[in-house]
């Protein structure tokens, strides 16, 4: 489901229950204003207009009666008919495993069953003591108009409900403010690895790009300051991030190549938020990518999309800016010299690379993996230089006055430089060669390209 059409979704759904709500208003001053107002205390309001609603309804030959009886069984038939939808929500909701996030969506039908209760009530009492004047036959006709809306209105945002969008939003939004280290104590925090996982489980490809998406680009931007001014290890810090990158892998490796790639989104907003708290990612004790590559490596075609993932979400962006333009413009205090910015990130993308190098070469021949880790260097360069340089480039103005050639280049350089250092060894030194060549081809591009902009 695109943006657009999910904000037509959700404007419509909006619109029919404040119009719902309005009739709900409406009718209760027809029913219960309108026959106490005299015209004298209500100049605003038509004389005749006035008198017909004051008017005894023993004289407008109507069958209260039978309306009454039609009136209420249709409310039997539409809660019926709303409980119905409603069950199959809370089925496709259970796949979650989340009681919090089944416990949002019936909230989410408070609106209508209020509306319902009171226009039941009410009907059974001019059932059973029949209305006296006909400004409260309108109040039960207007009422029955205002829970059909409103029931028009739950159906009708009822698919965006049960999407990956909205559990993804809803898991995020409990962990929004809330120190990283007390995510593991919250239900978004479980919904969240349990939807992806369940989704890749059963190749619900739009499911896991949707969350995936939704929770890198968070992590990119979101601010525990208090970590960040502590900037060091800290164990809950850990387990919170490496656990939840590890509970989005499981099933990764009997799904398509698509859902390793937006893994590879979810890796890169853990990269920038362990960067962004100062948790080593060179501890060999502490590996943020254990579990995630334990649930990939029987299929080691995945590795390549899963750094494709990584590499397009920090240098591309997904719907939006690069994620590392949003870990900037996020944290506009950060000082200018800050080796987070760009020092600390160009080391962790190499590191990220020799980790998958790694594991391909224990998984496949030694040619086959230096064929492919050359690749997803040249690639890393290829997407600092064409398309994250320019993003910067255009977004100079808003990073607080660090100079965007500074920033891109440092991770350039900083990018080659450890990874010549994690170089593995008996690799063809015309893997090396491919590598030096695209960097300093890219570092010149780099360069004409931020001298254009003095």
């Amino acid at each position: 489901m695109g943006k657009r059409q999910t904000r037509q979704i959700r404007w419509m759904a909006r619109g029919l229950t404040g119009a719902g709500a309005a009739l709900l208003v409406i009718g209760a001053l027809l029913g219960w204003v309108a026959p106490l107002v005299r015209a004298a205390q209500a100049p605003w309001l038509p004389v005749a207009l006035l008198a017909d609603l004051r008017a005894p309804l023993a004289s407008a030959n109507v069958d209260v009666s039978g309306f009454l009886g039609a009136d209420i069984t249709a409310l039997a038939v539409i809660i019926a008919v709303v409980i119905g939808f409603n069950a199959t929500t809370l089925q496709i909701a259970g796949q979650t495993h989340s009681l919090s996030l089944v416990r949002a969506l019936l909230w989410s039908l408070t609106p209508f069953f209020l509306c319902w209760s009171l226009t039941t009530a009410v009907a059974l009492v001019y059932f059973l003591q029949p209305p006296t004047y006909v400004a409260q036959f309108w109040q039960v006709l207007v009422w029955f108009g205002a829970v059909v809306l409103l029931m028009i209105g739950y159906v009708w945002e009822l698919p965006w409900r049960v999407s990956g969008e909205y559990a993804g939003s809803w898991s995020i939004r409990s962990l929004r403010g809330q120190p990283i280290a007390r995510w593991e104590n919250l239900d978004g925090y479980w919904t969240l690895q349990t939807a992806v996982a369940a989704a890749s489980a059963r190749g619900d490809l739009g499911t896991v790009a949707t969350i995936s998406r939704l929770l890198g680009r968070f992590l990119a931007a979101v601010r525990d300051s208090k970590a960040e001014l502590e900037n060091t290890y800290n164990r809950g810090r850990y387990r919170a991030l490496k656990n939840l990158l590890s509970g989005c892998a499981q099933n990764a490796a009997s799904a398509p190549n698509a859902v390793a790639y937006h893994l590879g989104m979810v890796q890169a907003g853990i990269l920038l938020q362990a960067v962004a708290l100062g948790i080593p990612l060179d501890d060999p004790e502490h590996d943020f990518y254990s579990g995630l590559f334990r649930a990939v490596r029987p299929v080691p075609d995945r590795f390549n999309p899963l750094f494709t993932g990584l590499r397009h979400a920090i240098c591309r962006g997904t719907d939006g800016m690069p994620y590392l333009v949003e870990f900037w413009l996020a944290r506009p205090k950060w000082t200018v010299d800050d080796p987070r910015r760009a020092a600390k990130i160009g080391d962790a993308l190499a590191r990220a690379q020799a980790a998958c190098w790694r594991e391909l070469r224990a998984s496949v021949s030694p040619g086959e993996a230096d064929a492919e880790a050359t690749e997803m260097l040249v690639d890393l360069y290829r997407d600092i230089a064409t398309h994250l340089a320019p993003v910067v480039a255009r977004e100079r103005r808003r990073l607080n006055g660090a100079r965007p050639g500074t920033l891109v280049l440092g991770i350039l350089d900083t990018a080659h430089t450890a990874a010549l250092r994690l170089w593995p060894a008996n690799v063809a030194e015309e893997r090396r060669v491919a590598v030096v060549n695209a960097y300093e081809v890219r570092h010149k591009e780099l360069l004409l390209l931020f001298k254009e902009l003095r």
